[in-house]
Formats: C-alpha cells, structure tokens, sequence
C-alpha cells in the first residue's frame, strides 16, 4: 500500500510541477525573500535525500520541518505577493512537504 501511496504522490507532484512551470514566475521584488526560501528549502530537501547518516540525516529533516513552518507563517502575513505568485510559492511548498513525508517515512522504514 505504501508504494500506490508513493505512485499517486509522485503523480500529484508530477501534474503540480507541470502547471506551475505553465504558470507566471514570481518576478516580482516583493517576492524575492519567498522565492529564496524556498531554493533553500529545496536545497534542504536534496541533502536529505542523498545523506546516508542517520543522525545527519534526522538533523537536516528537522531543520528542513522549522524553515517550512517560517515560510508558511511568512506567506501568510505577506500581503503584497499577488495571487498567482502566492499560488506558485504554495505549490513549491506541496512539493517540498511532500519529499519531506517521503523521506521521514523511508527514514523510518530503515
């Protein structure tokens, strides 16, 4: 059940990443801290999932967990991102919570 799980989320990412590469790029000046946030949550997410060390490994996912709670908390008091950037930004987000999840539970499965 855990890989149908794992299939239907790789497909949900799979369609979120192609409309948000049909979607605008947040250009935009007031979205240049997010737009940062969120490569390094990315950049996060890549160590996680190439780290071999447990312990490194639970360090990085925990750091990675406080930068997604401060991005949320931060796109959700910012009110001059317009809407299709703040879509795009929400999208990324998905994606990166989503390899979170994956990468905690193949921690577990260890």
């Amino acid at each position: 059940m855990r890989h149908i799980g794992k299939l239907a989320l790789g497909a949900a990412l799979a369609a979120g990443m192609a409309f948000a590469a049909a979607a605008a790029p947040c250009t935009q000046q007031s979205a240049a801290g997010m737009n940062a946030r969120v490569d390094t949550m990315r950049e996060q997410m890549n160590r996680i999932e190439i780290t071999t060390d447990a312990a490194e490994q639970r360090k990085l996912l925990e750091l990675n967990m406080k930068h997604m709670r401060e991005g949320l908390r931060e796109l959700r008091k910012r009110d001059d991102i317009p809407d299709a950037c703040r879509l795009e930004m929400m999208n990324a987000m998905l994606e990166i919570v989503a390899r979170h999840e994956i990468a905690a539970q193949e921690r577990q499965e260890r």
